[in-house]
């Protein structure tokens, strides 16, 4: 083989492996544009003061011992009993009975309206590293779901352009879209160099924030046959009556457990500066989040409850524990509680509840024995607390 051989040998295996990393970098970008416009941006709910109304949101003035916070449209049981001031505040409960236990829980506050779910946080499914995954799996009690045949196989990249119609359409709850991967026997993203013969679209029936109602049903099926229409498969329409039954009795579920207990670290004397309460944050083993928010993780990287400063008096730092998104043997409560001692120990400062009024250290078996109820309740329910169901609908 003469020199000039080698050399034009050489040039065409570098033509094609450049075509080969072309091809895949264009993938990887169809594939994060289509993600970003199913998921849109990051929006912790943890971060806020308390969970989102499915209306315009009511105003709330600032109490005694708390930030200002507004109250949800729902109203929701209430676990406050008519006595005495407990460790906590701020909480909705999950049944009657529980009314007459530890004082001090009140209803969970809410955020403005109709901010559109965002990131779901699920397991994920177990393929081989080089196979891109979603971080979504069906659950029959959470979502509705659309399953596409395709009349022949469909190349990848004409799937990804197909799945663009859902993209483009705003949703108030989470929509996801996988192709049928027959080798792993998985739902995954569809790949663009991957053939595909099924496909599954799916739209979540309620979270905190909102329900589907029967027009979004119907604009999601709209959608949906559009999307078999460019892939010439066949789709079967949900009965939307026995869909809006299920996203009402899943509604009325996810109210019952909407919880959250909050405290207050309140300044005795001068308001902090930023840097102040940044170190004590830091040194109470927070991670800071953006602005004046922090959260609280455990050892497995998991949210336990989140900070927030007052930024307008600069004399309080609210502590929030959301019940259904810390896992059951973190003991969140008890550790949100040491937490709110150290950073008053640092600060100079005092803990409160709601009211105001002192938290005393007796008053926490209490508080923790109502929790153990309601956990009880939860996971008969199949929501347990942590869990990737429990995060779908409250984070």
């Amino acid at each position: 083989m003469s020199e000039l051989q080698v050399f034009l040998f050489a040039v065409a295996v570098l033509l094609l492996f450049g075509l080969y990393l072309s091809g895949k970098w264009q993938e990887r970008r169809l594939l994060r544009r289509l993600r970003d416009r199913l998921r849109g941006g990051v929006d912790d709910a943890l971060l806020r003061a308390g969970s989102a109304s499915r209306e315009d949101p009511g105003q709330a003035g600032e109490g005694s011992g708390t930030l200002a916070r507004a109250r949800a449209g729902r109203v929701e049981p209430s676990l406050a009993g008519g006595a005495g001031p407990a460790a906590a505040g701020a909480a909705s409960a999950p049944s009657p009975d529980a009314e007459q236990a530890a004082p001090g829980l009140a209803p969970a506050a809410a955020t403005g309206g109709e901010d559109q779910r965002t990131e779901v946080s699920s397991e994920s499914l177990r393929t081989p590293a080089a196979l891109l995954r979603p971080d979504w799996v069906e659950d029959p009690l959470l979502d509705c779901s659309l399953e596409l045949r395709c009349t022949r196989a469909v190349d990848g990249v004409s799937v990804i352009e197909a799945a663009a119609i859902l993209a483009h359409t705003p949703w108030r709850l989470p929509v996801h879209f996988v192709v049928w991967d027959g080798r792993h026997q998985q739902w995954v993203l569809p790949d663009r160099f991957g053939y595909y013969t099924d496909a599954l679209a799916s739209i979540q029936l309620a979270d905190r924030r909102a329900k589907i109602e029967e027009a979004e049903i119907i604009r999601f099926v709209q959608a949906v046959q559009q999307v078999a229409a460019a892939l010439d498969a066949d789709v079967d329409a949900p009965d939307a009556q026995r869909l809006l039954v299920q996203a009402q009795e899943l509604d009325r579920l996810c109210a019952r457990f909407d919880i959250k207990i909050g405290l207050t670290v309140e300044s005795t004397s001068t308001a902090w500066t930023g840097p102040q309460m940044r170190s004590a944050a830091q040194q109470a083993h927070f991670v800071a989040t953006d602005g004046q928010r922090w959260v609280r993780y455990d050892s497995q990287g998991d949210p336990l409850y989140t900070l927030e400063a007052d930024s307008v008096s600069m004399k309080r730092l609210l502590l929030e524990f959301d019940i259904a998104v810390a896992p059951i043997g973190e003991r969140g409560l008890r550790s949100m509680v040491e937490s709110a001692t150290a950073l008053a120990n640092t600060l100079g400062a005092r803990v409160v509840d709601d009211n105001g009024e002192p938290v005393a250290a007796a008053s926490m078996d209490a508080v923790e024995a109502q929790l153990a109820r309601v956990y009880e309740e939860m996971t008969a329910a199949g929501i347990e607390p942590g869990s990737a169901r429990a995060r779908r609908l409250y984070v």
